[in-house]
């Protein structure tokens, strides 16, 4: 019974004194890489662990020039893990790559670590690790028959015939499809085509604006462009009253369309001129009425 509890004691003491010193000292450091060969160019991943206690301080190295040995570090991260018990997991890793083919090393990377509070600082150092750059060409291949760069061609080396023969065909396709996509011209338009789109704008507008007096002087400028382009008469140039006189005297409309358009032009004026608000039975009947008017005279 004593025997046992001698022992007991006894390992009870050393987990003591192991639990004291791995405060001190309990520090662990390795690294890996992913890969020991590589083609040129490639990129490792160096991962370097450290394990300590959390009363302990860790200082990286810098790498000069971004290099460690003969590897170019071209990206890099960390990643530090609470243990739920004992203390701190930290990750460093390195994108490394290099660019000669041939046996590496990734060289031992000195850490330094101390328990807080101590001045002294500690050196760890990880293992160096051989690593294999293969060359991209394939093996047993030499790089001599890599030729220089060649110069401009002499004016006496060119086939001009092949150059001729490439820029009448580059011609000939370009008139091709000129010929193809030109652009037809639109037909020309009749001025009783013409007054009747412009018709159908003014009601349109008036749909937007509700403005009565715009709409009859649009009405009625229309038909009045429409006379002056198909029976060369200056309609929007005179009054009312000088336009249907000088149309007295003309032979180019019968007197029914004469009547017609002495109505629809005074009643227009009626508006413009003397304020008079019609209703919209007579709106639509000066729009018939000037639509009949251009339909009615298209031929003459």
């Amino acid at each position: 019974m004593k025997r046992r509890v001698f022992v007991t004691a006894f390992f009870f003491l050393v987990f003591l004194c192991g639990m004291a010193a791995a405060e001190e000292y309990g520090t662990e450091i390795s690294a890996s890489v992913d890969h020991a060969t590589v083609l040129i160019g490639d990129r490792i991943k160096f991962t370097v662990y450290i394990e300590h206690l959390r009363n302990v301080e860790i200082n990286f190295p810098k790498f000069k020039e971004d290099k460690i040995g003969d590897f170019e570090i071209k990206d890099s991260g960390y990643r530090d893990e609470q243990k739920l018990v004992g203390g701190v997991l930290m990750r460093r890793w390195y994108y490394l790559a290099a660019y000669s083919p041939g046996k590496h090393q990734i060289p031992p990377v000195e850490i330094k670590y101390r328990k807080k509070g101590d001045k002294d600082w500690k050196v760890a150092k990880t293992k160096a690790l051989n690593i294999i750059v293969e060359s991209v060409l394939p093996k047993g291949k030499t790089l001599a028959d890599i030729k220089d760069v060649k110069g401009p061609l002499g004016y006496f080396e060119i086939n001009w015939f092949i150059v001729a023969g490439v820029l009448v065909i580059g011609v000939i396709m370009a008139l091709i499809v000129l010929y193809k996509f030109r652009k037809k011209p639109l037909p020309l338009k009749l001025p009783y085509e013409i007054a009747l789109e412009e018709l159908e704008a003014v009601r349109g507008n008036f749909l937007k604006t509700s403005d009565v007096k715009e709409y009859y002087a649009g009405v009625s400028d229309c038909v009045r462009r429409y006379i002056e382009r198909s029976f060369r008469l200056k309609a929007p140039e005179m009054t009312t009253e000088e336009f249907l006189t000088s149309l007295g005297a003309s032979q180019v409309l019968s007197y029914e369309r004469k009547d017609l358009l002495k109505d629809f032009l005074s009643a227009c004026d009626l508006v413009k001129f003397a304020k008079y608000m019609p209703a919209k039975g007579e709106m639509e009947a000066v729009f018939l009425a000037a639509k009949k008017f251009i339909e009615e005279t298209r031929g003459r």
